[in-house]
């Protein structure tokens, strides 16, 4: 059977190879970026940072999230490097296939507990899920519970509100604008139980923030966050 699968995996390898996260440069399957991208992306280290200090970051007093974990830098500027090419790719372009190696990186840096974490995906409203087709949150999330042997509860949150683009936002305005946008589905599932929550970025926090206060008054014991990137 194992030899099938390689097999299967060379033609479809010879048939349609994997590209670059970033570019159209042909890399091997199990490879995110090509050596001339890796080069420019700025890898974290360390890749955790406890969240305690960042209060005034994310326009909150207290804060509900114990750390967070990202694979590589965000560069939001003009001239974006291969992080934020791949993650447009990925998002808006239709690009599934990087779902297992965007993952693979993340997983790879991923912090490690005692117990394993209850990992879930920030929700997408049910519109932009219809727009979209797919929430890239939950993509991979899946990946890094199967990568990790950690269970994955995709349907833990949902968003209630379809709130506007937090892009041109600033700190204060994003936290309002995601007050009451998200609710916990599955309570009982979670309780007492730590959750690793994923997306894709980090950009101020307001997100996850909101998802993670929602999450302890609900009664998990800890939140942490991992996603690819982050804005520093």
């Amino acid at each position: 059977m194992r030899s099938i699968l390689r097999l299967s995996r060379h033609v479809l390898d010879a048939l349609a190879p994997e590209r670059c996260a970033a570019c159209d440069a042909t890399v091997a399957a199990d490879v995110l970026f090509c050596h001339a991208c890796r080069e420019a992306v700025n890898v974290l280290s360390p890749h955790t940072v406890r969240v305690a200090g960042l209060g005034d970051a994310i326009g909150s007093a207290g804060v509900a999230i114990a750390s967070l974990t990202a694979f590589a830098r965000y560069d939001a500027g003009a001239d974006r490097g291969p992080v934020a090419a791949a993650l447009q790719a990925f998002k808006y372009r239709n690009a599934f296939r990087l779902a297992p190696r965007l993952a693979a990186a993340m997983a790879a840096c991923a912090p490690a507990g005692t117990e394993p974490p209850l990992v879930a995906p920030v929700p997408l409203h049910v519109r932009r899920l219809r727009g979209r087709g797919f929430n890239q949150s939950a993509l991979l999330a899946r990946h890094v519970g199967r990568l990790r042997g950690w269970p994955v509860a995709v349907d833990l949150l949902v968003r209630v509100r379809d709130t506007p683009s937090q892009t041109a936002l600033d700190v204060v305005a994003r936290r309002t604008n995601v007050a009451g946008a998200f609710a916990v589905r599955r309570a009982e599932a979670a309780r007492k139980r730590h959750v690793l929550l994923v997306d894709d970025v980090w950009t101020s926090g307001a997100t996850a923030q909101a998802i993670a206060e929602l999450l302890r008054d609900a009664g998990v014991a800890a939140v942490d966050v991992l996603t690819f990137a982050r804005v520093v």
